[in-house]
């Protein structure tokens, strides 16, 4: 059994991460601000020891630490002190976990120190760099757009019965679930003499527009056409940021190879997009107006 401190375990991916060790029979800690919020309880309940306090604490992220076989951590973007505070983050998260084999979840690309001028993506450039020359005991993962941004019916629009996104309708675009990343990090806890100095670009499938909106047709059981959204409405709705990342992404012509990394990586039960839209509790997703990631 193997003691892991899980950063983000009330997110999607650390949740992911953190219910993955519980069902391997691992020892999980979760850092959490408030044990007192719901999904702090729910991971008290499942078994998970809670410590307490904030990605901005060293004291508070040391002692979680301290002990630890591993760390899976992740710095937050879109706060309020913005790409700065997310580099300061990732620098404390690197520093506490100094005397275990961190698993730092980052983003694809994170690893060339050329400015996007997308903060969320290049303030992972700059703790990727301090982790280099920290030379600790490191395992990089580098995720793709995530499959679970379209559970936010604010933006892709399902409650509106049509799924809705800036880039052209046959656009490629790879993507990941929360699932195949938690599945690499756990394994890659697990067999540290062969991940550790690793980083892996993380991606699950290839999808266009059109092809997500015929999945989800066929597992909704009604049709969900695709539609647009012009990309000066999105600059107005989620701000700069959020439009030049989908701008990059419809220029983009370079793509990572998803056959490849899977057969490299057999142990990972990797979800196409089809897989992955059949798992998930449409009813429960389609209840609400705006489900966040």
């Amino acid at each position: 059994m193997t003691t892991v401190l899980v950063i983000g375990a009330t997110g999607r991916q650390g949740g992911a991460v953190a219910d993955l060790l519980l069902q391997h029979g691992h020892d999980v800690v979760a850092y959490v601000r408030s044990p007192e919020s719901p999904p702090a309880r729910a991971l008290s309940a499942a078994g998970v020891r809670l410590a307490v306090g904030d990605l901005g604490d060293p004291v508070a992220l040391a002692d979680a630490a301290h002990g630890v076989d591993a760390v899976f951590g992740l710095s937050v973007p879109f706060g309020t002190g913005g790409k700065d505070e997310e580099v300061a983050q990732g620098r404390l998260l690197v520093d506490a976990a100094a005397e275990a084999h961190l698993v730092y979840s980052s983003v694809r690309g994170a690893d060339r120190m050329v400015e996007s001028d997308i903060d969320h993506a290049d303030s992972k450039q700059h703790v990727e760099a301090y982790l280099r020359r920290q030379q600790g005991r490191a395992t990089v993962l580098g995720p793709v757009y995530f499959m679970e941004n379209v559970l936010n019916t604010g933006f892709s629009r399902l409650n509106d019965g049509i799924l809705a996104n800036p880039l052209s309708p046959g656009k490629p675009l790879d993507q990941v679930t929360v699932r195949d990343i938690a599945s690499l990090a756990v394994h890659a806890i697990e067999h540290p003499e062969r991940f550790v100095g690793e980083r892996i670009d993380v991606v699950s499938d290839r999808v266009t527009g059109e092809e997500a909106a015929r999945i989800l047709s066929d597992v909704l059981g009604r049709e969900i056409p695709y539609q647009q959204l012009p990309l000066h409405q999105v600059r107005q709705w989620a701000g700069d940021e959020i439009a030049d990342m989908f701008q990059r992404f419809e220029d983009n012509t370079d793509f990572v190879d998803v056959d490849a990394l899977h057969a490299a990586h057999p142990e990972v039960a990797w979800h196409r997009y089809a897989d992955w839209a059949r798992a998930v509790d449409w009813d429960r997703v389609l209840s609400s107006r705006a489900s966040g990631r």
